[in-house]
């Protein structure tokens, strides 16, 4: 083999190109990518212009091709080929970018709904200022939560997932003329928040003022709370407006039904003199 500093042992080649001395071997073996030379007594050598191919192969193998996908390909590579493989593999990446940022979401949502659980007090109310959210709406319920309101939130969560994919749960919703009036069962549909920048949905919560107060345990309690709710609004000079919207914070981490912490977040300004 005449002109030995243009050609690398296997060890270099490796070390040349970031990759475990092993797999070099294995490619070899099973005839994906081998040496230039081979000598009689067993020992490889890779040309500097190999590279150039093994950079090819990493690629193809980063991008999810099977070995034998990508020796078939090398048994009769073209341009057309190569280009259509290209093409639907950058469509599953673009896919899977999408499902990784729709994953990153959902935990970002659940993470912070748990930040909020840990400061949970029960009938504990803070005024926050909250940005405009779009928010998804069900078809009516009767608030019974029976068979047909089941159907309902069955059919509700199904359009979420066609519209989100992994989404996190959605809630209930009441007028704040039906708290007022002590008709605090009197739900009119389940609801789910948008993302800020969603361009479609059914409604927009306005930006503003609001009530959030906290129900430790079950839906029993929600009574006491919003009855606690109509006695700071009074003694505040407040009044409420819109909806008050009802999530859970953390179904996921429930170990006993009296720990389920409820989250009501109510638009409210000031009383008209």
């Amino acid at each position: 083999m005449k002109n030995n500093k243009f050609y690398f042992s296997t060890g270099e080649f490796a070390k040349l190109n970031r990759i475990n001395k092993r797999t070099l071997h294995y490619y070899d073996e099973i005839g994906l990518f081998s040496p230039k030379y081979k000598t009689e007594n067993g020992y490889r050598y890779y040309t500097v212009f190999q590279a150039v191919q093994l950079e090819l192969i990493t690629t193809l193998r980063k991008m999810g091709l099977s070995i034998e996908e990508i020796i078939r390909y090398q048994e009769s590579p073209s341009d057309a080929s190569f280009g259509e493989m290209i093409a639907e593999k950058i469509d599953l990446i673009d896919k899977s970018i999408l499902e990784l940022q729709g994953t990153k979401r959902f935990l970002r949502q659940k993470a912070d709904k748990l930040a909020l659980s840990l400061t949970a007090k029960h009938g504990k109310i803070d005024l926050v200022t909250l940005p405009q959210q779009p928010v998804f709406l069900s078809a009516p319920i009767s608030g019974a939560y029976d068979d047909s309101d089941f159907a309902v939130a069955a059919e509700f969560s199904l359009r979420l997932k066609s519209i989100f994919g992994l989404h996190d749960n959605f809630g209930s919703r009441i007028m704040t003329e039906n708290i007022l009036n002590g008709n605090y069962q009197a739900y009119d549909r389940f609801f789910a928040y948008g993302r800020p920048d969603q361009e479609t949905c059914d409604e927009v919560r306005p930006a503003g003022t609001f009530l959030r107060i906290f129900c430790v345990g079950g839906w029993e309690n929600l009574a006491e709370i919003y009855k606690t709710i109509c006695a700071y609004v009074q003694e505040n000079q407040l009044e409420l407006f819109g909806y008050a919207y009802e999530e859970g914070l953390n179904e996921m981490v429930l170990a006993d039904r009296g720990d389920y912490i409820t989250m009501i977040t109510v638009a409210c300004r000031k009383a008209p003199p």
